[in-house]
């Protein structure tokens, strides 16, 4: 088959599956992902969006329906993991305009002093990591590699350090 007639055809099984099974795979997506509609839309639009590239690869699915909603779910757990890591990422941003306990503008701590605060209440290793991570801006690999340990030795340490760096800016 040409690659136009293909298209076509993948074009024309998609609008059916499209018609046929959108509102109960955006139902699934809204029961997962609840308030998060801009998630839930782009849930439901990468499903059909892999059921068209199956057809413009000429494969068949046999079960659109379930095929849709395994997909959307898959979406929906990367979704989860990316809100998990979101929100145990420290921004260094955050850490550079935390103020002090004091409301006064004037007591504001500076970056530096915050970095030395954070450094000062962390181990050797974890305060060089810190350094190397949120002031030299570099990538996990390349912090391993300087330092000598394993990507995952220096990304646990990383989540380790992070969740005392919270605790100490509350």
């Amino acid at each position: 088959m040409s690659d136009k007639r293909t298209k076509q055809a993948a074009d024309s099984k998609l609008k059916t599956a499209y018609n046929q099974y959108y509102s109960s795979i955006y139902k699934f997506c809204l029961s997962r992902l609840k308030d998060d509609l801009p998630s839930v839309e782009d849930c439901v639009q990468e499903a059909f969006i892999v059921l068209y590239n199956k057809y413009l690869k000429g494969e068949e699915v046999e079960f659109v329906q379930p095929f849709l909603l395994k997909t959307a779910s898959n979406l929906v757990k990367k979704r989860y993991a990316e809100l998990k890591r979101e929100l145990l990422n420290v921004d260094i941003e955050d850490v550079k305009e935390i103020i002090t306990h004091s409301t006064d503008i004037d007591d504001r701590l500076s970056f530096e002093e915050y970095s030395k605060m954070i450094s000062d209440a962390l181990n050797d290793t974890d305060s060089e990591i810190f350094r190397l991570r949120y002031i030299q801006e570099l990538k996990i690999n390349e912090i391993a590699e300087i330092l000598g340990m394993s990507v995952t030795n220096v990304s646990v340490r990383i989540s380790r350090m992070k969740e005392k760096i919270r605790k100490l800016m509350e």
